[in-house]
């Protein structure tokens, strides 16, 4: 079978991928490394079945990828995914130079940085694939696809990542934002999700006596500050022990993860913070932009793709509320990739 330009293109990315991924520890700081170090070598004995490090402990134990060097989990790891992302279909038109493939170009290339070593991020996206799958299939009908995933996500909130039992509660909201009949029904969606957001921490607070990005972001950053390795802190910029300013945090976080234009100008010093900070808001506005067709192609409140931008935008949010710094937003972002890369070429993967 004769391979298509899009096909060719696609295979040569994931070789780049697989092949810079296989030198990575030769060239990047060891600041990268710390959660590889740890995932594999377990030294406090905490592997477990709950909660993201201790199943990535034993997840790399089990199949005995700890003992194995780096440059053979890039290849495991880095084949695997090219070859889920093979399977949910190559865009058409994948050679051309528009926005929307420069952006995922770039980031099937920065795999080779976030997954050629022991990673949460690895389980994270083979989740996000399931999901991915699941939205493509078509002997499911849409409600039910829709009614799976979000039950999904409430389980593998409670099993690795807490903070993903969030999703489907704030995606709700968006679906029922678009259910008014109200104009601007997308920035709406994002401003009552964030809205959500804040009551959810603020409900958290009178649950447990701490916001929630004060007890996590705001915490981890208070003993990072001054460390060589934590330069790109997000810090809110007033206090977050407080009602106010737990929601003055969050709205900061949100625009700092998704939108860093203040980043351009506090680091114009870190080339790889600047490229960083530019992919954020340029995939931010293909989203926003692709959004907006999928509103308008809609026949269904149940439609995959709406539903694909419900749940893409409420992981924003809730970065917005939990990430400490702006190289763990961008990891956490290749985490999603799978939904990303769906919901940005929708039309060009399965429309005939």
């Amino acid at each position: 079978m004769q391979l298509s330009k899009n096909q060719i293109l696609f295979i040569t990315i994931a070789f780049i991928s697989v092949v810079l991924g296989i030198f990575a520890h030769q060239f990047l700081p060891d600041k990268y490394y710390y959660d590889a170090v740890l995932i594999a070598t377990d030294p406090y004995n905490q592997k477990g079945f709950i909660n993201s490090y201790p199943v990535a402990m034993m997840f790399y134990d089990t199949f005995f990828l700890n003992k194995l060097p780096y440059p053979i989990i890039a290849i495991f790891q880095l084949s695997i995914i090219f070859y889920f992302f093979y399977r949910l279909s190559i865009p058409k038109n994948f050679t051309k130079l528009y926005l929307s493939n420069i952006l995922i170009w770039s980031a099937l290339i920065a795999l080779s940085i976030y997954i050629s070593m022991p990673s949460k991020e690895f389980i994270n996206i083979l989740f996000i694939f399931l999901i991915a799958f699941i939205l493509k299939s078509t002997p499911l009908r849409q409600n039910i696809k829709i009614i799976i995933i979000l039950v999904l996500f409430v389980l593998f909130g409670l099993w690795y990542r807490i903070y993903f039992v969030m999703i489907p509660v704030l995606a709700v909201t968006s679906f029922l934002v678009f259910r008014l009949k109200i104009r601007k029904k997308i920035i709406t969606s994002i401003f009552v999700s964030v809205l959500a957001a804040i009551f959810m921490s603020l409900s958290y607070a009178f649950v447990s006596g701490e916001y929630m990005s004060e007890s996590t972001r705001e915490e981890l950053n208070e003993k990072r500050k001054g460390r060589q390795d934590s330069q790109t802190l997000i810090l809110s910029p007033i206090k977050t022990n407080s009602p106010i300013g737990e929601a003055v945090g969050i709205i900061y976080g949100y625009v700092t993860v998704n939108l860093p234009f203040e980043s351009l100008i506090k680091f114009y010093y870190k080339p790889q913070v600047i490229l960083f900070s530019i992919w954020q808001i340029l995939l931010f506005y293909v989203l926003i932009t692709k959004f907006k067709k999928a509103r308008e192609a809609s026949t269904s409140s149940y439609d995959e793709r709406l539903w694909l931008f419900y749940i893409i935008f409420s992981y924003f949010v809730i970065q917005g509320v939990f990430e400490p710094d702006l190289g763990s937003s961008i990891r956490h972002k290749f985490g999603v990739l799978p939904i990303i890369y769906q919901a940005i070429f929708y039309t060009r993967l399965y429309d005939k």
